[in-house]
Order: C-alpha cells, then structure tokens, then sequence
C-alpha cells in the first residue's frame, strides 16, 4: 500500500513537472520569429525526404541533418489529409507546427534525466533533476525550435546512460543499444561524432579502476557489431548516397581531411555515404575559417566580454558563457555537490557512476574551448546541463537539517523567479550576475542573446511606440531599436558603424537595444 502510495506521488509531480514545461514551452514557441537557422533546417529536411541527402550550398548545409524530418511529420499529416495543398507563406506555417515536435522529442530527455539520477539516488533524487531540467533557460529555449540542438541533449545522455548500464550489468541488450544510439547520434548532429572518442576513454577509466577484465577476442567481436551497427545505421538513413567510393574522389574542403586525404592511398574505399563524409569535412571548414566573414564563414564573429576576433576564438569563451548565462542557482548546488564528492564518495564508487556523468562535461568544454572556432552561444554546448542536473540530485539525499531544507526550498524558489523573468522569451536569459540587461551584450556578446528570434517582440514594442523606429544605416536623429548582433556588427558589413558611438538607453525582450540619438 505505501509502495503505491510513493508511486502514485511520484507520477503525480513527475506530470505536474511535464506539464508546467509543456505549457511554458509551447508559449514560448509561439512568441518566437523564425531563427537564422530554422529556414535552412526545413530545406534539408525536404530535399532529405524527396530522397535527395546531397549537401548542395556548404555554407547553410554543412549542419543540417537528416533528423530534422521529424519536425516535417506535422506537414507531412497535412500533405496526406489534402493532397492538393499547398502554401506560399515561405515555409513559415511549417516551421510553426514543427517545432512542435522538437518540443515532444525533448520531454523524453526530463524522463531520462528523472530515471538515470532515481537509479543512482533514489526517485526524490530523480524527481529534483527533473524538475532542475525544466526550468533550464537554455534548454528551453532549444526545445522549441525547428533545430537539431535538442535532438543532440537527448542523443548524447541517451548514449552515455547505456554506456554506464552497460558497464554495469554486462548484458548484450544495452550494448546493442548503445551501438544504435551512438550511430543515431551521427544523423543528429556532427559534433556528436566526438562520442567515438569519449566512450573508448570513459571504458578506459572504468576498466582500469574495475576487477572486471574485458578479454581481447570479447572486444573485437564487441568492435566488430558496434562498427557494423554503425555502419548500417548511417549508410541506411543517408539511403546509401555515394557509399564504397574512393577516397581519391572526394575535393575536401578543410584542411584536416585533405591531410587525411594525402596521407591515404587515394584507391581506398570510403564504406561510408557521401554526404555523411562531406557533412562532417563543411563543418570543419567553417569551424577553421571561423566568424564574421560574409560570403565564407558560416557564422559571424565571435564576441564575448566586450572582445571580438573575425576568424578567430577566445579560450574562455565558453566559461564566461556558462558563467553568465547559466542560473545563479545551479551554481550554488553544484558547489554543494562537489563538497559532498569529496567528503563521501570514495574513488572506486566515482568511476563506477558519475565518472560517465562528469567525463562529457570536461570533454566537450575543453574540446570547445581549446580546439574549435565555432563559438556562437551557448546552444552548441547545451548537451552537458542534463548531467549536472543528475550529479546535483545527490543533494536531496542529504538534507537532514531544517536549514539545509529550507536552503533548497529558497535557492529553487529564486531558480524559479530568475528564469519565469524570461517568460517567453529565453534564449537571450543571463543570471543576476549581470543586472543592467541593456549591457548583457557586452558581457556574453551576440550569439548568446540574438539569433533572430525576438523580432516579434521589437514589431511589438514599435507598434505601441510610433515614435521608435529600426535604426537606418545612415545617421539620423531620433530613438532606434537595433539588435545585438548588427550592433556588433558581427558580419563586419560596417552599415551601423554611425550608431555604436551610442550607448543603449534601455533594451527591448533582452536582445535589441533601445538607441536615442536625439542628444
């Protein structure tokens, strides 16, 4: 009876947690404009669907992948209710509904996020990662978009987890579904390609801190599935296009796979399909041409506290990123999580756990940090927020004391505030470390704030104020709404250059800036 009692409260907050982010999200998916990449997104996809995978223009195509077709099933059920549809509202209605389905795709990251931490803690535990996920501003707001960015949160935990349950009880199924996952994971998003790299690691470090020894004929038959999974899974979904062609027929675009190129016999047989292989060269051209350069990079140019480089990256863009940008809240558990790790957990007891928690973490942003030009927000890195949710729900296990109850009572509380003050509106969100918002431009730069979602707020704000205007690009009095990103000019085009020698006098849904040149 109590068994059922704890189960029924359990769905019960594990719905209500659901359902709050189900309302919230899709509310903030209908106050957003259509995103600089959700047009590109939904031109791949159809292409895909018309059995055409082909990356034919680099400079948009290089990330688009076949999982968009998900955000396409809306259209599709249309298309088959009334064959002779048609619209001419530029693909406007379809991006609409297919956000959508992102939006469905990304509850089932808040169930696994729930289950991997009640399995490690206990279900109160699961219960407040949930509920830590949901009001995560940067994952809603990518969870709402016709992107593949929550597609690569739910891709890369999924893979990790079974890689952790695997390691754990030794059965063939989760070893079977991590292959599929890993090889999945490939059409969600290139920099998903990196888990080649850290799952050999992450069993390294389990094994050499185990008992359990893997024999060598048991690691190649384990090898010899894995890759042949792969292989099938990507050649399959990318219908075969170009495979087993040789690789002196590819004209690679980087750097490092013409190196690669050189160095192989050109008569080798690539088993892979063609716009696999160029998918994952075009990203790396651009991430090694880098931003802001208009007509070659992919992106514009990269600024963070008040620093900007066209062509180039900053060490520490990433940190000051999550720094700012990620909830002062998280911060305050985190710490209390990590004193927890020192003062119980024993080494063994990590690397059996929450070494695969921490191991993509450390991975991604030392990655990013050091080793990519790709540095245009925090959406590219949101993947690693789940797992801090998970290491952090240890804390619920601990809270013996009146005044570490209430401690966590008041600090969700004010994660509650922090983040509804965006309701809306949540890809430009930064914490209370940045009080002025109309200067947040100058502390986590364009990237983290505008991505062309708030024009439907800026249209807002200029119906109800006549008096505003867009800002020309020639110099006039008057009072001007301009976003973050020409302000910044982060394409280097120079048609604001008049209007930088003004401050903001305020901001417009955190991502325009309210100039007054009147004075």
């Amino acid at each position: 009876m109590l068994s059922s009692q704890i189960k029924n409260r359990t769905v019960f907050i594990l719905g209500g947690i659901i359902f709050f982010y189900l309302v919230n999200s899709i509310w903030y998916l209908q106050s957003q404009s259509i995103t600089s990449d959700e047009g590109s997104f939904l031109n791949y996809a159809i292409r895909y669907l018309k059995g055409h995978p082909e990356r034919i223009t680099p400079v948009t195509d290089n990330s688009k992948m076949p999982v968009s077709i998900i955000n396409t099933i809306p259209r599709i059920i249309e298309q088959l209710l009334n064959q002779n549809l048609k619209k001419a509202d530029y693909g406007f209605s379809d991006i609409i509904m297919g956000r959508y389905m992102t939006l469905l795709v990304s509850v089932s990251i808040i169930l696994l996020v729930f289950s991997w931490a009640k399995q490690l803690y206990g279900t109160n535990s699961g219960l407040f990662a949930a509920f830590l996920y949901s009001l995560c501003p940067n994952n809603l707001s990518n969870a709402s978009l016709f992107t593949t960015d929550s597609y690569s949160v739910l891709m890369l935990l999924l893979a990790m987890y079974l890689l952790w349950k695997w390691c754990k009880t030794r059965e063939l199924k989760y070893f079977l579904l991590l292959a599929i996952s890993v090889a999945i994971a490939q059409i969600v998003k290139q920099s998903l390609f990196h888990l080649y790299v850290i799952i050999p690691v992450a069993l390294l470090l389990y094994y050499f801190t185990s008992t359990v020894k893997l024999k060598a004929k048991q690691f190649i038959l384990y090898f010899v599935i894995f890759a042949f999974i792969n292989w099938l899974i990507i050649s399959t979904t990318y219908f075969f296009n170009g495979s087993n062609n040789s690789l002196g027929s590819y004209k690679f675009m980087s750097n490092l796979f013409q190196t690669v190129q050189q160095m192989l016999p050109s008569q080798l047989i690539v088993p892979l399909p063609k716009p696999f292989i160029d998918g994952l060269d075009m990203a790396k051209y651009y991430d090694q041409v880098g931003g802001g350069t208009k007509g070659l990079s992919s992106f514009g140019k990269v600024t963070i506290l008040s620093n900007e480089s066209t062509g180039g990256s900053f060490w520490y863009y990433y940190f000051a990123t999550l720094f700012y940008k990620t909830p002062i809240t998280y911060f305050i558990f985190l710490g209390f999580t990590i004193w927890l790790f020192f003062k119980r957990k024993t080494e063994h007891q990590f690397f059996k756990d929450e070494m695969f928690l921490l191991l993509p973490i450390l991975y991604f942003i030392t990655i990013f940090s050091f080793f990519y030009k790709t540095q245009c927000g925090i959406r590219h890195i949101i993947f690693i927020y789940p797992f801090l949710f998970i290491i952090s729900s240890i804390l619920i296990n601990h809270l013996q004391q009146t005044w570490a109850k209430l401690f966590i009572i008041v600090s969700s509380v004010y994660l509650f505030v922090s983040v509804l003050f965006y309701w809306g509106n949540y890809y430009p969100y930064t914490n209370e470390f940045i009080l002025d918002k109309e200067n947040a431009y100058k502390y986590v730069g364009a990237g983290n704030l505008e991505f062309l979602q708030g024009k439907n707020f800026a249209q807002d704000y200029i119906n109800k104020h006549p008096e505003v205007q867009y800002a020309p690009k020639i110099k006039t009095q008057g009072r001007f709404l301009i976003n973050t990103a020409d302000y910044l000019d982060v394409w280097n085009l120079h048609e604001y250059d008049w209007i930088k020698k003004y401050q903001p006098v305020s901001q417009v849904a955190f991502s325009w800036l309210l100039i007054d040149t009147n004075n």
